[in-house]
């Protein structure tokens, strides 16, 4: 710094510590010194807030602000279009911070720019504004006369900004669109059927009336005798080899005929020949992850190391059977491990841990060797602490037993009273009497029904499953209610000796979370569809209850898009083009359809509580593994956990779910699907999400690859107002109408 003759202050190469507060004392012969004080302060701006496209009407008067940014000196806020700056008089002028237009025409249609500057620079935000004018006719669509059996036409045109909707009725009744011969979905163009299994393909269609569907080999050869059609759908019995090919589906009715072809690949999906178990290891030794897997096409094996990418070191190998050597290892090594066997048609995933302990030191007492002897005195006192311990335990059950039957055979001389479970687990009582029916709320969206108890009973008795036929396989995760684990159930399914079943685990003792639990199963024992998952059976005799559920082979529907979008050419699933995608969400969509029309709502609908099988047939679940899988994408607001970027305003502020909050979150899974798996605003904290979409100042944007309609359907599902939202029969409908090759 430099002071001048004048008593001016230079600074130079200004730094953060130069910042505060100068004084200037002016001292003469006579008198008090004068005191003068300056402040250097740093010059900063801030970004500014998003626009939303704004959509006026013509020949009125609209006001938009630009409120400045938050910066020091406060900066200067101008309007421009285009390089030119917008005037301060005129029908289109800048007042203050304000662009206003006297009488907006349809030509005032376009992009404004309003720029920020002060000292630290400038910042800009980008303005849509489309001028919406009055439909007028092009062609008017007049009274004709048309020959029987051939074709006719009446024509209707309009012209408008935005583009109008052009809509046909037919007394009275809406003829556009829903009558139109379509694939409902349109089939997967490529699927994997199973060796030597039997399996279903379907194909359905609507239209102006029932279509007819058939199947055809894409050769035109004639399709083997063991395969047969009906009613759209192609079954195998015992599918062999040669059944591979090109395949065809034809729906044809009066207004004409449509194709989708299909390639079926036949193969036999990957079974673990050994999995990876939990290994504990000495520091410095060298540990081995077993995991060998049998397939056609022979699986591939990778490997991850806690969620990372396994990479190939001079310690740590992976042999040619696939198993994981890692020499020399050190408590760095310790952690998950994840094996996965994948082929052209489906993957599999097993987790083992690997824990590394150092190794213990060995004393000798006197120059005398007595470890031995001392390993083998704590081996029998640790034994028979153990075989004590079970003793006790098998004591006090037989005695408890003993005592709830005496209690049994004690209650009075009609017997024993039947007991009605009630939502906190207990008995009901009035008089000495049990009530005949509890009234309690039986599904997600907390519809209440009046249920006897005997028909509940009745339920839960068909739904019951013997505990000692489940086989834990590996934990999926913890949810609110407990562990999420995969099993395989002896006898669940007549058609297979054993079935990989999905159990969900009761072990909270929070009351509300309970009553949660029971209405889970609640609903899902009503539901019956392709795409909601299935409730396969109940384990209630002793604690923790089990909730068994339907599992597919490929897991939660995120992970699947995860591993689809990744670089793992070896394990990746078929590529998902744009008609795969939309295959995908038509099945949420018709799986929710399925809830909405039975009056039940979700409330945390994601790709992640969706799962999906090797034929790509996708269904709606609730896995809630909110507790450590997928603990990032839940945010705790109001003593709860909610999955913020899946909800609207009404959901969050004002606690008000219903189906058209479900939409929504379908909006923003449609863009996950679209994103291969992506964070929604994986950029923003979720306190930043939160006052984002408390202040409606982020969207998403549109994913790479998405088509322009189905953008403008998730834009519709995400509408303020939920009344301006569609339900899902029109999604469905929507989805249905998004050819294979929709442009970007």
């Amino acid at each position: 710094s430099t002071v001048f003759a004048n008593g001016s202050l230079l600074l130079t190469n200004v730094k953060p510590r130069s910042f505060g507060v100068y004084r200037c004392v002016g001292r003469g012969p006579r008198g008090k010194p004068t005191v003068l004080e300056a402040e250097l302060r740093m010059a900063e701006i801030n970004d500014m807030l998003m626009f939303s496209p704004k959509i006026f009407i013509a020949n009125t008067t609209q006001h938009v602000e630009c409120p400045p940014p938050r910066g020091l000196p406060l900066p200067v806020v101008s309007w421009y279009r285009g390089s030119t700056r917008v005037p301060t008089e005129g029908r289109v002028y800048q007042a203050g911070n304000e662009l206003i237009f006297n009488e907006i025409a349809e030509e005032d249609s376009g992009i404004y720019t309003c720029k920020a500057r002060n000292k630290a620079g400038e910042k800009t935000r980008d303005l849509s504004i489309t001028v919406a004018t009055f439909p007028e006719w092009v062609v008017k669509p007049t009274s004709s006369k048309l020959d029987e059996g051939k074709p006719g036409f009446l024509h209707c045109s309009t012209r408008a900004t935005p583009t109008p909707t052009v809509t046909w009725f037919r007394n009275n009744v809406d003829i556009s669109g829903v009558k139109k011969l379509k694939f409902t979905p349109p089939p997967l163009s490529q699927q994997c059927i199973e060796l030597n299994k039997d399996m279903t393909i379907q194909c359905s269609a609507t239209g102006r009336e029932k279509p007819l569907i058939e199947w055809s080999k894409g050769d035109g050869s004639r399709i083997s005798p063991h395969i047969r059609q009906e009613a759209g759908l192609l079954h195998f019995t015992k599918v062999t080899k040669s059944d591979a090919g090109h395949y065809v589906c034809v729906a044809s009715n009066s207004q004409g005929r449509i194709r989708a072809p299909v390639h079926l690949i036949v193969a036999v999906l990957p079974k673990f020949k050994m999995e990876p178990e939990n290994t504990t290891v000495y520091q410095g030794y060298i540990a081995v992850l077993n995991c060998q897997a049998t397939g056609e096409p022979q699986p591939n094996i990778h490997w991850k190391v806690k969620e990372n990418p396994s990479k190939v070191t001079h310690r740590v190998q992976k042999v040619a059977n696939g198993s994981l050597v890692i020499h020399d290892v050190n408590a760095e090594d310790s952690g998950k491990y994840t094996c996965i066997a994948g082929n052209n048609c489906s993957i599999l995933h097993r987790d083992a841990f690997l824990y590394v302990v150092s190794k213990p030191a060995v004393f000798e007492e006197n120059g005398n060797h007595h470890t031995p002897y001392k390993m083998i005195q704590t081996i029998g006192l640790s034994v028979g602490a153990a075989v004590a311990y079970i003793i006790i335990v098998l004591g006090l059950m037989f005695y408890c037993k003993k005592r709830r039957k005496a209690k049994r055979l004690h209650k009075g001389p009609e017997g024993e009273e039947p007991e009605m479970e009630v939502l906190n687990g207990g008995t009901l009582q009035q008089n000495g009497q049990l009530t005949a029916e509890i009234q309690e709320e039986a599904s997600i969206n907390n519809i209440s029904m009046t249920v006897m108890s005997n028909k509940r009973h009745s339920m839960h008795d068909k739904l019951h499953f013997p505990r000692s036929n489940l086989k834990a396989i590996t934990t999926l995760g913890k949810g609110e209610y407990g562990e999420v684990f995969l099993a395989k159930a002896k006898g669940m399914d007549k058609s297979e000796a054993e079935m990989v079943v999905l159990v969900k685990s009761l072990t909270t003792r929070d009351e509300q979370l309970q009553l949660e639990f029971r209405r889970e199963f609640e609903m899902f024992s009503k539901m019956n569809h392709k795409n909601v998952v299935r409730l396969l059976g109940l384990c209630r005799e002793v604690e923790p209850h089990y909730m068994i559920t339907e599992y597919v082979d490929l897991g939660d529907l995120k992970q699947y898009l995860r591993i689809a979008k990744g670089k793992e050419e070896k394990i990746k699933s078929q590529p998902l083009g744009t008609k795969q995608k939309v295959g995908i969400c038509t099945q949420v969509a018709l799986g929710m359809e399925y809830l909405s029309n039975h009056r039940f709502v979700h409330k945390d609908l994601a790709a992640r509580n969706c799962l999906i099988s090797a034929q790509r047939q996708v269904k709606v679940a609730a896995l809630g593994l909110r507790k450590d899988v997928y603990n990032s994408e839940y945010y705790h607001f109001h003593q709860a956990w909610i999955p913020l970027r899946w909800m609207p305003t009404e959901a969050i502020f004002e606690d008000d779910f219903s189906t058209k909050s479900d939409v929504w979150s379908f909006g923003v899974l449609m863009w996950e699907v679209f994103s291969q798996g992506e964070l929604p605003f994986s950029k923003l904290s979720d306190d930043e999400v939160l006052t984002g979409i408390q202040n409606n100042q982020i969207k998403h944007s549109a994913p790479d690859g998405c088509p322009s309609k189905l953008y403008k359907l998730m834009q519709h599902c995400w509408a303020a107002s939920p009344k301006d939202r569609p339900s899902f029969s029109e999604i469905v409908n929507t989805l249905g109408e998004i050819p294979a090759d929709s442009k970007v």
